[in-house]
């Protein structure tokens, strides 16, 4: 089961870095998500093809945020849906057979995306981050929102990884803690055993 989802942010060397953190965690326990903002459609799509290359022998996911149509052409799993972009009923207009995810940042928004038809929500952010928005806490991860609960924001360490799933997150998202690591392949497989930790104590 996907235990941490890993944002893409634009840094040089992400396919190695990827291919690192998929080396280095168990089959089907991580999912990239792909969330290039500088990226035109078609270096994007190269892109995602290049990271398909690497995590489908991993059993990982891709995600792709925003693109609907890159998603779809790239043959991606997924696209993920910022708060302010396509709803999800526009998306699924377009979206095929691609899963979608989206992101908010309150639990009543979260819930409404799930009766809408949101596979997966990411919620947060949980705690503080270099961003502007005020951190939720990890009490709202409580809610039964009806899909699968991902935590975002502030995920910096296992001790906050195990912390979001005892507080009832699926899984978490992270992006520095990947991204920021001399040791990603490492940083990573820390994340997930941490979660698996904290499931096994809430069984």
């Amino acid at each position: 089961m996907t235990r941490v989802f890993v944002l893409t942010d634009g840094r040089d060397g992400a396919i190695a870095r990827l291919a690192a953190i998929l080396g280095a965690v168990p089959h089907g326990t991580v999912a990239i998500q792909v969330r290039e903002k500088a990226m035109d459609g078609g270096p994007l799509y190269a892109f995602v093809r290049d990271v398909l290359a690497i995590a489908r022998p991993a059993g990982a996911a891709v995600w792709v945020n925003d693109r609907v149509d890159v998603a779809r052409a790239a043959g991606a799993d997924g696209v993920h849906l910022p708060e302010r972009g396509l709803s999800i009923a526009e998306a699924r207009g377009v979206a095929g057979a691609l899963s979608i995810g989206c992101s908010r940042h309150s639990v009543g928004a979260a819930a409404q995306a799930a009766r809408d038809g949101a596979a997966l929500v990411q919620l947060g952010p949980i705690w503080a981050t270099p961003g502007k928005l005020e951190p939720l806490g990890p009490g709202v991860l409580g809610a039964a929102i009806g899909a699968q609960l991902v935590a975002v924001g502030g995920i910096d360490s296992p001790a906050r990884a195990r912390a979001a799933i005892a507080a009832g997150a699926d899984a978490v998202a992270v992006i520095r803690a990947a991204w920021d690591s001399a040791d990603p392949g490492a940083a990573v497989a820390a994340l997930v055993r941490a979660c698996d930790v904290s499931v096994a104590m809430t069984l």
